[in-house]
């Protein structure tokens, strides 16, 4: 894990999201990028089997809004990007970066110092409703949305970037067992060792899951400190042969990781996400930040993250991605 998911243990990330373990192998298969969360948005039915009640109209003045983030360099660099868009819609924007985790920011959002933060689907669920049994991305986003909506907040729509956990391997490891999916380590893993921070050993969604879930059972586990450069080192020196990353860590891309398919959906969906006061959120800035999450995915904020994390100053990182995309300005 990198300096940006490290961080995911302090905030939550991980162990903050518990799920019923009996409800897991039964999920349906995740979705792709989050339609608006506007009312003519056309979301799919709930889990429950009932459409989410439409949201109410949005201001069509562009207003203004603080935008805050969490402490680490992912987070910082999400709320440049989405800032940078609004602003292209002609919000007002302020962006407070680095506020701390998310009780933190989550308490500044409510108290009206901030007005938006980029958040995870799935983290943000649980922080506001423990307990949570979804787990593909239109499963916990239509629950975060009608959760949010109790709460005074609002949601636009999630991105088809994820920062969730994985269970990944070295190339060389995935070809000498034909690894695609974590299923697949089902023959092999009784030969294999699993490093992951500690408390993934007992979390539901962590080994007791594997087993249960896809009937892998590693040899060993080893407890590693969360921290990226310690798990990916282990990873790559042959210590372990399995490791928990999250899918933003840049180990990944840098040296050709295989993150394992999770097609049964232990680890919830982690979209990236952002979050509003409901009396701060305008057409404008909605639009601006659906258009950001109808671009951005998994892979493209891997390499941003790098970037930073590389010395890349987040704002001018994300301004330079908003140009790429062609969002820098308003289309007219």
């Amino acid at each position: 894990m990198n300096t940006a998911t490290s961080q995911g243990f302090v905030m939550g990330r991980i162990v903050s999201v518990t799920c019923a373990v009996a409800a897991l192998g039964a999920l349906a298969g995740c979705g792709a990028n989050g339609s608006s969360s506007l009312p003519d948005s056309g979301r799919a039915a709930t889990t429950a089997g009932t459409a989410p009640a439409p949201a109410p109209p949005l201001p069509e003045a562009a207003g203004s809004v603080t935008v805050g983030s969490a402490a680490f360099p992912e987070a910082e660099l999400l709320a440049y990007v989405y800032a940078g868009a609004m602003k292209a819609h002609g919000v007002k924007v302020t962006v407070q970066p680095n506020i701390g985790e998310r009780s933190a920011y989550m308490a500044a959002l409510k108290d009206g110092s901030i007005g938006a933060v980029p958040e995870y689907s799935g983290a943000l669920l649980d922080y506001l409703q423990a307990g949570s049994t979804a787990r593909t991305s239109p499963e916990v986003y239509d629950e975060l949305r009608a959760e949010a909506a109790e709460q005074n907040l609002r949601v636009t729509s999630y991105a088809a970037a994820q920062d969730a956990d994985t269970i990944t391997v070295t190339k060389a490891t995935a070809v000498k067992y034909n690894l695609k999916s974590i299923g697949d380590l089902k023959s092999v893993a009784g030969r294999l060792t699993l490093g992951a921070p500690a408390p993934l050993r007992t979390v539901p969604y962590g080994v007791p899951a594997l087993e249960k879930v896809y009937g892998v059972v590693f040899k060993r586990f080893v407890p590693l400190s969360p921290s990226g450069s310690i798990t990916q080192t282990a990873l790559r020196n042959g210590t372990v042969d399995a490791a928990d990353i999250f899918s933003t860590d840049p180990a990944i891309s840098r040296f050709g990781l295989v993150p394992l398919e999770d097609p049964e959906h232990i680890f919830a969906a982690q979209n990236v996400v952002p979050v509003f006061r409901q009396d701060v959120l305008t057409q404008p800035m909605a639009d601006a930040c659906d258009a950001v999450s109808a671009k951005l995915d998994t892979g493209q904020l891997r390499v941003l993250v790098a970037t930073v994390i590389g010395g890349g100053a987040p704002s001018e990182v994300a301004a330079g991605w908003l140009e790429d995309n062609g969002l820098a300005n308003r289309a007219e």
